[in-house]
């Protein structure tokens, strides 16, 4: 936020220069700010959410004044502080102005958005209704099916929900695909055996278009929304089986945890859950699969490079227990795969937990909320 002396020093001057962007007043615009340059850095009331001018003005379908900001120094793809991280093309989208929307592209603006915003573009599009500023969009590449971030909901998904099926048509034949896309018959292999579990004991998992790369071809990794809800998610392992004892990993997340395919810098806090259970399927499909009670410590230099999240010094597996009632049908000890659940543990001022200790937090963790078990969403900036 923008010191509040300095704002309210030139907070009239400020809305009239909000109201010029808005009526695409682009001289006058450009006399304000030649008078008072640091008018550019402000933004609407003063907000960590507040609009940009730039915002302000693509919102508004003023692409010459979007013209003029950026060659005054905005940043193209600036983004609108807060939870929603929403660029001035998502500004742009949300509101049809489709020339506006080509202006940006060719500036270079990032066609997804950015990569933790919750909704991208596309989205913004879809919930507008704007069908020519999708074709345009999917046109320069936008990805199909780039999950809304707190919805966990495809482009399809938006477009049908809010009643337009020609958007939902003509993603689908960009290869959009629906969540509900899930297969309806018998699982043809043990990954999908294993997709199918967690689909019936967790909650709904989605199609496979949805899951970050595994970046190994021997085990993948899929999405499930927790209980139907939209607070937690879990992110799983599918095919460590194959090293024996037979387990999978799952690790539990917040439900607005962008799991988006491409897009974070390689150490990103973000990045964190796909490159551990990344790293974690390599090792044990290459040496040994883990066991229960295993702390995976922040510290282990096998895993110290990765970008953990703050207050978060080990990741504890359980043996969690998925199904509230007994299976029905026996399973043979050598067909049985264990999901171990990676919760995370904060040591206290004496360092990790001894044995005694152990078995106490391990019991702790099993009758642990999702709240409970989930990674603790990141501080960034």
């Amino acid at each position: 936020m923008v010191n509040k002396t300095l704002f309210n020093q030139h907070r009239e001057a400020f809305f009239r220069l909000c109201d010029a962007v808005g009526e695409n007043q682009v001289e006058q615009v450009r006399s304000m700010l030649e008078a008072t340059p640091l008018l550019l850095t402000l933004r609407r009331y003063n907000m960590d959410d507040g609009e940009s001018l730039l915002h302000l003005a693509a919102a508004g379908g003023s692409r010459e004044v979007c013209a003029l900001l950026v060659s005054l120094g905005m940043d193209v793809d600036l983004p609108l502080p807060g939870y929603r991280n929403l660029t001035p093309l998502d500004a742009a989208a949300s509101h049809g102005h489709l020339a506006t929307c080509r202006w940006l592209l060719e500036q270079g603006a990032a066609v997804d958005g950015l990569p933790d915003n919750i909704l991208s573009p596309l989205d913004s599009a879809c919930v507008g209704g704007h069908e020519d500023v999708v074709a345009l969009l999917l046109q320069r590449g936008a990805n199909p099916n780039r999950l809304h971030t707190r919805w966990n909901q495809a482009p399809v998904d938006i477009a049908t929900g809010w009643g337009f099926p020609a958007i939902a048509q003509l993603l689908a034949s960009a290869g959009g695909v629906s969540i509900l896309d899930v297969p309806q018959q018998a699982a043809a292999s043990p990954q999908e055996a294993i997709r199918t579990f967690m689909h019936n004991s967790a909650g709904w998992v989605l199609p496979a278009v949805f899951s970050p790369d595994s970046g190994d071809a021997r085990f993948s990794l899929g999405i499930s929304c927790i209980g139907g809800k939209r607070d937690f998610k879990l992110l799983f392992t599918t095919g460590l089986f194959r090293q024996s004892p037979m387990t999978e990993l799952a690790i539990c997340l917040p439900a607005r945890w962008p799991l988006t395919v491409h897009g974070f810098a390689e150490h990103s806090p973000w990045r964190f859950p796909v490159a551990l259970l990344a790293r974690l399927g390599r090792r044990t499909l290459d040496q040994a699969s883990l066991a229960v009670g295993e702390l995976l410590r922040r510290d282990d230099p096998y895993l110290a490079d990765l970008a953990w999240p703050d207050g978060v010094d080990a990741l504890l597996a359980i043996d969690k227990r998925w199904n509230p009632e007994p299976e029905e049908d026996d399973i043979a000890d050598d067909d049985k795969v264990t999901i171990y659940l990676l919760v995370p543990v904060a040591f206290t001022k004496k360092g990790a937990p001894g044995a005694s200790a152990l078995h106490a937090l391990i019991e702790r963790k099993l009758k642990g909320s999702w709240k409970v078990s989930a990674l603790p969403i990141p501080v960034i900036g």
